[in-house]
């Protein structure tokens, strides 16, 4: 096995434990007592399930519709990621870095859809009783930094690559005479 299919192996490993062990503390912590406040107006930890993707995103389709559908999607997306990371250049370690976080946050949710068809989500971010944030997990965290990184690496990794030679700067090339 070679070092980059090590790190996404061990980055995937550790971000997919992590996110199932704080849904394990979340469904005994915080299930029996619904909600804990962390920092008052701001932060609340809140149990909850949920069915459908992002902002509850194709949660009233049918049960099995719906559990077949995410975990589908998920198990070709994983496998587009570890394509894209397969291909990725070792030295370009921020899409490595999303790529990894990607499938660690994929992970941790298809887990949660396979075992019960719906992924738990605890962490709420809000200001006052006014805007409120999705309800969201460790995998969720995961996701989204993974995109962060993969923009990141989209916007800020062209500029710091060596520019392309013009083609009337490239050095001429010799040419076949037809006979």
């Amino acid at each position: 096995m070679s070092a980059g299919t090590r790190f996404l192996v061990f980055v995937t490993a550790v971000g997919t434990a992590l996110d199932q062990a704080t849904k394990v503390w979340a469904t005994h912590s915080l299930r029996p007592i619904g909600h804990k406040t962390i920092i008052r107006d701001y932060v609340d930890l809140e149990y909850s399930l949920n069915p459908g993707a992002a902002w509850s995103f194709l949660a009233d389709l049918p049960g099995n519709v719906r559990r077949g559908f995410f975990v589908i999607a998920t198990i070709a997306a994983s496998f587009l990621i570890v394509r894209l990371y397969n291909k990725a250049k070792p030295e370009n370690r921020p899409l490595r870095w999303a790529l990894a976080l990607l499938l660690a946050g994929a992970m941790g949710n298809l887990i949660d859809r396979i075992r019960q068809g719906q992924v738990i989500d605890f962490v709420v971010l809000h200001v006052r009783d006014g805007f409120r944030w999705a309800t969201f997990n460790v995998a969720d965290v995961w996701i989204t930094a993974g995109l962060v990184l993969l923009v990141w690496d989209m916007v800020v990794g062209k500029k710091h690559k060596a520019p392309q030679v013009a083609p009337e700067e490239a050095p001429a090339r010799k040419r076949r005479r037809r006979r």
